[in-house]
């Protein structure tokens, strides 16, 4: 009789578990979804647009022609990660920006910085804290450069860095707070021209509380700050030729709550034109080379390459209001910059300035893989009268060459811009006539343009086009896609069905051997297959539920790991007392506050699922496979416990040896580590 009973007990307690583990993911996230008392959501945000929407009907008959009228550009660079340990790029790349691209580019509009301004983390890439000497390197430099000379010229927004380690946005170890430009949580401007209207907002995404890495990659936007949000785009972005919206983190890495009113940021994100960022550097093995897409909200976001390594810029263009960027590398010799360059003369670090190659921009026609058609006047493309182009160079330019299709453009290029020494902002703008029409064909056509200084130094840019307004395919790839993703739904996902696949398959299975213990399953061993891959899944799992220490312990760490905190930790070491807190697989809990931080699903979807429940699955096989086999597996899975117990350390300095004496982790490590060296030293003898 005990031994049915306890397996049927299994069936009210696995049910508990689950309905406590959503308890717990709904008090964690409780922050980003506090209802209001109006539920009924505001149609401004939500309602589909339409052919008479006043964003669309704010465009008018204006014809793109020669002149310099209705153009001005900016620039953003994002992830300085200003270093006082390592050397190699990071501060190298962000001197050179600043004492040789902005003296040349000249009279951007203004510079937005998407965070990370400070690296925060030590000499062995393990622990994180916020260094003084990286935030006054910062500033020492933009203020050698001259940029804060200009008013209103250079907006910075906070990364996960620049908050790593800080309790608060009050905290003194908040140094932006003292040392950025901005010194608010996000900004909020218009610039305003004789041809139009143009908003940016930028937001600060950060955890509330910083927690120190690793936990510290995702962002979250909280119900207050979706309703400033929303307010702020509903009440003026009708009114705004165009409104950027600016982060530090890509959409696919923030967790947006809902407003008050239920709205989601897909409902309030209808008014936008670009979402611009950074934050992922080009991930890794080419998988994020262009993470750029079209959203179905029908605005455009736009990841940039960082600073730190790749040593990328961006110069964006309104150009009557056409939306056009180029991405451009530092012109170093290599990169990343590995030795650090000398400061100039009467400058303490900001460097000499290196030779600059012409940098070429084509605003019209647009490249049509950019194409918004809800919020730009593509029409005008097709009914412009020149060809445009922005061309910075530290020399003059002696020649500028045209090709379309291949074929060399024979109209005359003319230079209509005015000279750097003017006061008035510099549009270095060349333009040649053209004849859209005859490329009103419904294809995709390219256009080169090439440009050579007096020094010889060249630039080349190349832009697909089209005229009759469809967008073309971003050619984005997999970038394209992973930006496109919302890899926190992702994740969560895949750890809830991977978590309910392993628990209900155990659980039903160990049923039924509890009423059918004599089923051939639970009693053959057999040999691993690839033709018999089914039928043997089948018959370890069968095994796996006759093997009560295997079986228990497993189904009852999986069940822990949704209903109970998984270690205690020092979160912000710099917080005393008050930054311990816990880790729950649904996020932090500092005191009685919930951060709703996605890390902690990502790391139990990597740590658990595919590294503590593999580690048993690998034992398993070894006592209970075959012969010729076990050496194999038991290399690897002795292999995988000293790594595991190498991440234990590492937790161990990141957040103080109390995250490995409170954390189920380690039990699970230490026996494991001595069941499977047990069990292996027995079979042998």
């Amino acid at each position: 009789m005990r031994r049915i009973i306890l397996p049927i007990l299994l069936i009210p307690l696995t049910l508990f578990c689950w309905f406590r583990a959503y308890y717990l993911h709904k008090k964690a996230t409780s922050s980003l979804f506090v209802k209001g008392e109006k539920q009924v959501q505001d149609v401004l945000h939500t309602s589909p647009l339409t052919s008479t929407d006043p964003v669309l009907q704010r465009f008018d008959n204006i014809t793109i022609s020669d002149s310099k009228n209705n153009l001005f550009y900016f620039m953003q660079i994002t992830d300085l990660h200003i270093s006082k340990f390592h050397k190699t790029g990071g501060t190298s790349h962000f001197l050179h920006f600043l004492a040789t691209v902005l003296p040349v580019i000249k009279s951007p509009a203004f510079v937005l910085v998407t965070g990370d301004l400070t690296d925060a983390k030590d000499e062995h890439f393990v622990t994180s804290q916020q260094f003084v000497d990286e935030w006054v390197t910062y500033q020492t430099a933009l203020q050698e450069s001259g940029v804060l000379n200009r008013p209103r010229f250079w907006h910075d927004l906070r990364g996960n860095h620049d908050c790593f380690n800080v309790g608060s946005w009050e905290s003194e170890q908040n140094m932006y707070k003292k040392y950025g430009v901005g010194k608010r949580e996000g900004f909020d401007f218009i610039v305003e021209k004789d041809f139009g209207r143009y908003r940016f907002v930028g937001i600060d995404a950060c955890p509330k509380a910083g927690v120190a890495r690793p936990f510290n990659f995702f962002g979250y936007y909280e119900t207050d700050d979706m309703d400033r949000l929303a307010n702020k785009l509903s009440n003026s972005s009708l009114f705004s030729n165009h409104t950027f919206l600016l982060a530090h983190y890509p959409t696919a890495t923030t967790l947006f709550g809902k407003t008050s009113k239920g709205e989601t940021f897909s409902d309030i994100s209808r008014y936008i034109s670009v979402y611009m960022c950074g934050h992922l550097h080009k991930l890794a093995w080419g998988l994020g080379d262009q993470l750029q897409t079209y959203q179905p909200t029908h605005y455009l976001e736009l990841e940039l390459a960082d600073m730190k390594v790749n040593a990328i810029y961006r110069i964006l263009a309104i150009d009557h209001d056409l939306v056009s960027f180029t991405d451009v590398e530092l012109p170093l010799h290599e990169i990343p910059l590995k030795t650090p360059p000398p400061p100039a003369p009467g400058f303490s670090i900001l460097p000499e300035k290196i030779a600059f190659p012409p940098v070429i921009l084509i605003t019209n026609p647009k490249d049509s893989r950019y194409f918004m058609k809800y919020h730009e006047p593509v029409h005008r493309i097709k009914e412009s009268s020149h060809i445009r182009l922005l061309i910075w160079s530290d020399h003059d330019i002696e020649e500028v060459e045209i090709f379309l299709d291949g074929i060399k453009h024979s109209e005359q290029i003319i230079y209509r811009g005015n000279s750097k020494e003017d006061k008035e902002d510099y549009i270095p703008l060349w333009v040649a006539s053209w004849n859209p029409k005859q490329f009103d064909d419904r294809k995709e056509h390219y256009i080169v343009v090439e440009a050579r200084d007096i020094m010889g130094q060249k630039g080349k840019s190349k832009v697909i086009f089209r005229v009759d307004g469809e967008r073309s395919d971003m050619r984005g790839g997999i970038s394209e896609f992973l930006i496109g993703l919302d890899w926190a739904l992702v994740i969560r996902t895949t750890y809830i069905f991977g978590h309910l696949f392993t628990t209900l398959n155990m659980l039903f299975t160990k049923l039924y051997v509890t009423f059918h213990p004599r089923h051939p399953l639970a009693l053959v061993s057999f040999h691993n297959s690839p033709k018999t891959f089914v039928q043997s899944y089948f018959r370890k799992t069968f095994l796996l539920a006759s093997q009560p220490i295997f079986f228990y312990t497993l189904y009852f760490y999986l069940l822990s790991s949704i209903t109970l905190p998984w270690f205690m930790g020092n979160m912000i070491s710099t917080e005393g007392d008050d930054g311990v807190g816990l880790f729950w697989l649904f996020g932090i809990q500092l005191n009685s506050r919930w951060l709703p931080i996605f890390d902690t699903w990502r790391y139990a979807l990597i740590d658990q699922l595919v590294w503590s429940v593999g580690a048993v699955i690998i034992w398993f096989m070894i006592i209970t496979g075959e012969r010729k086999w076990k050496r194999r597996y038991w290399i690897l899975g002795f292999a995988l416990w000293l790594w595991r117990g190498s991440s234990l350390i590492r937790l161990a300095n990141q957040y103080g040896n109390l995250a490995v004496w409170t954390n189920v982790q380690t039990l699970w490590w230490a026996f494991w580590g001595w069941y499977g060296l047990l069990r292996e030293t027995q079979t042998q003898l």
